[in-house]
């Protein structure tokens, strides 16, 4: 969980003011416009569902994701607060989603950068979105788990190092992979790419994370300073201000209009992926770490480093 500082920090990214969240900015977007059936992808335990229906953004919500844990716990919470919302398993890179345009409104947060199959899901979104549909995602937008190398990793030492050993999980900056989850990143960065195939962007409104995201997991959270996070900050404004991208985004899309650019991006979204599946037998993906990295607190775990720290 970030510190408030860096919530106010993405909130004023989003909506230009610290104290306003995404969703909130975007139903201003909407002038009074609610969604009569609106489908969440990667719903995970329900929280956005649930906070679409309170806003009164949504009317309806149909939801689903992969993890059978997550939507017990996502559709008990829905029923004790009797709200509108239909929980359905499928997995993201074989979505089980009808074929006639049935939604008003479609929403990612936080999942779509688990997906591998992009224009499969992408493909299946444009026959379930109504003419006009909203698409909202509130993503990771950043570098895929197989952009990352040493030389891309290297620039963010000075700045790891000036972090004392005790804030640190190891000495050289390590690669920001999850390596305990292959679909982290998947393919994080063909997402603006991919979805701008078949439908308009309408709001980009980026938030960083381009030294944030990178630094957090190489830190423990508990041994840091709140001057600490205002260095991070300031330096994910200067990395922002140097290349203009964002790690980060809050994107709002329509479905491209017109016979024959739905056409043609129904037929994108089907071939690439073959394509490419044909460029991987020839280039096939190597990963090599060359840089000796030591775990400074093997005896740490996640947990451990959540908890107040005592120096002494």
């Amino acid at each position: 969980m970030e510190p408030l500082e860096v919530r106010h920090y993405i909130n004023e990214m989003i909506s230009g003011d610290r104290g306003v969240w995404p969703l909130e900015w975007f139903q201003a977007q909407l002038n009074g416009k609610r969604f009569a059936r609106a489908l969440s992808i990667g719903c995970g335990t329900g929280a956005l569902e649930r906070h679409l229906i309170s806003l009164g953004i949504c009317d309806r919500v149909d939801a689903f994701d992969a993890s059978l844990a997550s939507l017990a716990e996502a559709a008990s919470a829905a029923r004790r607060e009797k709200l509108p919302i239909r929980y359905f398993a499928a997995d993201f890179n074989e979505p089980a989603l009808p074929r006639e345009p049935l939604y008003d409104a479609i929403f990612w947060h936080q999942s779509l950068h688990h997906v591998g199959k992009l224009e499969k899901l992408f493909r299946a979104v444009l026959h379930a979105a109504k003419p006009g549909a909203t698409i909202y995602l509130d993503e990771f937008i950043g570098p895929s788990r197989t952009d990352w190398n040493e030389a891309n990793v290297a620039p963010f030492q000075p700045l790891y190092e000036t972090f004392p050993e005790q804030a640190r999980w190891f000495d050289y900056m390590p690669m920001p992979i999850e390596w305990n989850d292959a679909s982290e990143a998947a393919r994080s960065s063909e997402i603006v790419e991919q979805l701008s195939i078949g439908f308009d962007i309408r709001e980009f409104r980026g938030y960083g994370g381009n030294v944030l995201s990178v630094l957090w997991g190489a830190i423990i959270p508990s041994r840091i300073t709140p001057d600490d996070v205002r260095r991070l900050i300031d330096a994910d404004r200067e990395a922002i201000a140097r290349n203009g991208r964002h790690f980060h985004a809050v994107i709002v899309a329509t479905p491209k209009t017109g016979r024959l650019a739905r056409l043609a991006a129904l037929v994108r979204y089907f071939v690439t992926p073959k394509l490419k599946r044909i460029v991987r037998i020839f280039r096939p993906y190597r990963f090599v770490m060359t840089h000796r990295r030591v775990m400074l607190h093997p005896e740490l775990t996640r947990e451990d480093a959540m908890r107040p720290y005592d120096p002494r």
